[in-house]
C-alpha cells in the first residue's frame, strides 16, 4: 500500500480536511507566457469543495499579493523558497537575511562571485529580459525580503562545481543554494516544506496536504506531502533527484496543463 492509499483509507475527506500547497512557474503557470488557463477547470473544481490553494514559490511577497488576486486565491502563501510566509490572518513571517546575503556575497572568493549574475546585479531591465516579465513586474520580483536570485554567466565554467564551492562558502553564514525551474536562489535553512510544515502544524487536526511542483527546490515539499504530484519539466530533469520506490504522481503534460492532471486524479482518488 502506498502512503496515498493509507492516507485515503485511514483519514476520509469528511475526517481531515485538504489544502493545496502549489509551485507557479512552471507549475500552475506555463514557464514562458505565465499562463494559468488550462488549470482553471481544475482550480474550479477545488474552489467548489472548498480547498484552499496556497501558492509556495520563489516569488517576491510584492510579487504574490496581486498574482493572488489576479488568480481568485486568498488566504496563507508562502514566498522566497520558504523564507517568507504569509498566513491566512494577515500576519507575515519573514526569515530576515538580506544582511547575511549582502555580507556572504561580498565575502565570496572572486572567481565564484564574478561568475554569478545576482538579481542585486541587474537592473530592472535585465530581470525583465531575464524572466519575460513585464518591467512593472520584474521590479517586484526585485522586491527580495529573505533570498536572492543568480544565474551563472554564460562564460561560467562547471556550473556544477561552482555550486557546490557556492553552498560549502554559504554554510558559515547560515544559508544555502538551492535550484528553481528558471534560476538559482541563495536562500535560508527554511525550505519549501519546512514552511509547509509550519503553516499547517498551527491546525488541528493537521490537514491532508496535496502539493505539486516541478524543479528541484520543489523535491522536499513534494516527498513530505499527503500526495505529491511532480509536474513535468522541459528545462530541468528534476525526476533524476527523485529516491527509488517514491510514490509521486507524475505529470505527463507540462506546466498548468498538468496541474490539471495531477489535480484531476487526486480528486478522483479521494472523492471518486
Amino acid at each position: 500500500m502506498t502512503r496515498t492509499e493509507a492516507v485515503s483509507q485511514t483519514t476520509g475527506s469528511a475526517a481531515r480536511a485538504v489544502v493545496v500547497f502549489t509551485d507557479l512557474d512552471g507549475t500552475l503557470m506555463d514557464h514562458d507566457s505565465y499562463d494559468v488557463a488550462p488549470a482553471k477547470p481544475a482550480l474550479d473544481a477545488l474552489a467548489a469543495r472548498s480547498i484552499p490553494v496556497v501558492p509556495v514559490t520563489s516569488k517576491t511577497r510584492a510579487e504574490l499579493v496581486p498574482l493572488m488576486a489576479r488568480l481568485g486565491l486568498s488566504g496563507a502563501a508562502i514566498a522566497e523558497n520558504g523564507g517568507v510566509v504569509m498566513r491566512a490572518d494577515g500576519s507575515v513571517d519573514a526569515a530576515d537575511t538580506r544582511e547575511k546575503i549582502a555580507a556572504a556575497l561580498a565575502a565570496l572568493p572572486k572567481n565564484i562571485r564574478d561568475a554569478m549574475m545576482c538579481f542585486c546585479d541587474m537592473e530592472v531591465e535585465q530581470i525583465a529580459a531575464a524572466t519575460g516579465l513585464a518591467h512593472d513586474d520584474a521590479a517586484r520580483a526585485a522586491a527580495r525580503e529573505a533570498s536572492e536570485p543568480f544565474m551563472w554567466r554564460a562564460d561560467a565554467t562547471s556550473a556544477s562545481t561552482l555550486t557546490q564551492m557556492l553552498g560549502a562558502a554559504l554554510e558559515k553564514y547560515g544559508l544555502c543554494v538551492t535550484r528553481g525551474g528558471r534560476f538559482f536562489h541563495i536562500v535560508p535553512p527554511r525550505d519549501k516544506a519546512a514552511a509547509i510544515s509550519a503553516l499547517l502544524s498551527a491546525h488541528s487536526p493537521r490537514p491532508q496536504s496535496w502539493v505539486l511542483g516541478d524543479g528541484p527546490n520543489d523535491v522536499s515539499m513534494l516527498l513530505a506531502a499527503d500526495r505529491g504530484a511532480l509536474i513535468a519539466n522541459a528545462h530541468v530533469d528534476t525526476a533524476r533527484l527523485l529516491p527509488d520506490g517514491h510514490d509521486l504522481y507524475m505529470s505527463r503534460a507540462p506546466g498548468p496543463a498538468g496541474w490539471h492532471e495531477a489535480i484531476t486524479a487526486f480528486l478522483t482518488a479521494e472523492f471518486g
